[in-house]
């Protein structure tokens, strides 16, 4: 096992992470959301907090999961059934009175869940010492707030019991009336309510039905700025898993036999009740990224000794990463961390001579993700600056000698894929790259692209 606090990347040893979609199991995501959990107690960065967001079909223990994930932090678990509420319900209703001076004032009665938050902090705040107002938690600021405490020493607090974490699990988010989904996104992004903001052990997880073009649930559904706030973890029921939870739960012998040969009777498989939407990069996913890397080492105490095993943490942070920015980009990160050799540059390969007498060797001796790699940015390079390298006719035919050895380097896998991009791609310009620059190809690579009839009859003419 790794020394604690060892950073998780030296440990990291890489696996092809296989699919487009993150599937995962209920114990699975349950490890999964106390890492996420947890890697914003210890974040120093107070505008980027990642809320879990789980998407599953009904009746696969989302709620439980969550439920359990509270009692092993040693805290509670509030849920909010978001399918249930009115307008208005969770933000509180307004409220008129008098102050002391007899003028008309109005204050929100707070949504359950939020008075016993705020009656928590005030409770806090009294044994810490200190001495506030009555009227410490209305408005914008709230002077109960402890918030000036060092990542150390929360977990420090949650370890000893001194704090006891709360997790509000709001279900059904996306089953919600429309008003109130805009009410329930707000406090889940923003963390606060009518003024009131949060404290840092109160944490938030969100859950949906699965959202697909053919879903079978009414769902409001959530653009792609909003999603991307979020890190969704996709939950799938598993056989074994649901008779493990049978046999400690005491569900009739009959029925764990009966599952048991007959998995596919467990529940619905049907592609409407799937969650098709495939997660994708961006800079705020990056940022997320980079504090679950980072919080790992921090919080291991939290986890058992088989938790911490390497291969599990490996794997588990393969999930996280894949459910945020999507396989492909997953793979190719982790592939990064374990090679020691880079990607060549296109300016590097240009600048070579047609034979890359210079970096043939060094191109030949790189991972398959990097040869990839490679193949992509000369393709991003090529996007940009083809018409530009067609003006000198003699530096043009010396450049595609260039990219034929760069082909010829390839093994054939990664030249068939660089030569399908090719195809595909067009540069800033609107110009068809493959119809450039066909003869760096061989022939019979050429025949195996799925090229268009006019392409292929202006490749044939040339």
């Amino acid at each position: 096992m790794e020394k604690k606090g060892e950073p998780f990347e030296t440990v990291c040893c890489f696996s092809k992470i296989k699919g487009s979609t993150v599937l995962i199991t209920i114990n699975e995501a349950k490890r999964l959301i106390k890492r996420v959990l947890l890697s914003n107690v210890v974040s120093d960065k107070k505008d980027l907090a990642i809320t879990p967001l789980i998407s599953g079909k009904h009746g696969i223990g989302k709620s439980q999961m969550i439920k359990s994930v509270a009692d092993d932090l040693g805290g509670v678990c509030i849920t909010i059934e978001g399918g249930t509420l009115k307008e208005g319900e969770i933000t509180g209703l307004p409220y008129q009175y008098r102050d002391d001076n007899g003028n008309v004032r109005f204050r929100f009665l707070p949504y359950y869940a939020v008075e016993r938050v705020q009656n928590a902090q005030k409770r806090l705040f009294e044994l810490s010492g200190k001495v506030s107002e009555d009227n410490a938690l209305d408005g914008d600021e709230n002077r109960y707030a402890l918030e000036d405490v060092t990542p150390a020493q929360k977990l420090d607090m949650l370890k000893s019991g001194e704090i006891k974490p709360v997790i509000i699990f709001i279900d059904e988010i996306n089953r919600t009336e429309n008003a109130v989904y805009k009410e329930l996104m707000n406090i889940l992004l923003t963390r606060s309510v009518n003024g009131y903001r949060f404290p840092w052990w109160v944490l938030f997880v969100g859950a949906m039905n699965p959202s697909t073009q053919n879903s079978l649930y009414a769902t409001n559904e959530m653009d792609p700025a909003q999603l991307d706030r979020f890190l969704k973890i996709k939950v799938s029921d598993n056989t074994k898993e649901w008779l493990n939870y049978g046999k400690r739960t005491g569900i009739s012998p009959e029925i764990l036999s009966f599952i048991k040969d007959n998995p596919k009777c467990l529940s619905n498989n049907d592609k409407e009740l799937q969650d098709d939407e495939k997660p994708s990069p961006s800079p705020r996913g990056w940022d997320m990224v980079d504090t679950l890397l980072k919080s790992e080492p921090l919080v291991r105490d939290f986890f058992t000794e088989k938790e911490n095993d390497p291969k599990t943490v490996e794997k588990d942070m393969k999930n996280l990463v894949s459910a945020k920015l999507g396989s492909s980009v997953a793979t190719m990160f982790f592939a990064s961390m374990v090679s020691q050799a880079r990607a060549i540059m296109p300016e590097e390969i240009l600048a070579d001579d047609e034979n890359l007498s210079k970096l043939s060797k060094k191109i030949e001796q790189l991972s398959a993700a990097k040869k990839i790699q490679t193949c992509d940015l000369m393709l991003e390079y090529l996007k940009e600056n083809i018409e530009f390298m067609m003006l000198s006719k003699k530096q043009f035919e010396m450049n595609k000698k260039q990219l034929s050895q760069l082909v010829r380097l390839l093994d054939s896998s990664a030249r068939l894929l660089f030569a399908q991009k090719l195809s595909g791609t067009v540069s800033n310009d609107g110009n068809s790259l493959i119809e450039m620059l066909f003869d760096v190809f061989e022939k019979d690579l050429i025949d195996m692209l799925d090229l268009s009839d006019s392409t292929r009859k202006l490749i044939e003419e040339s």
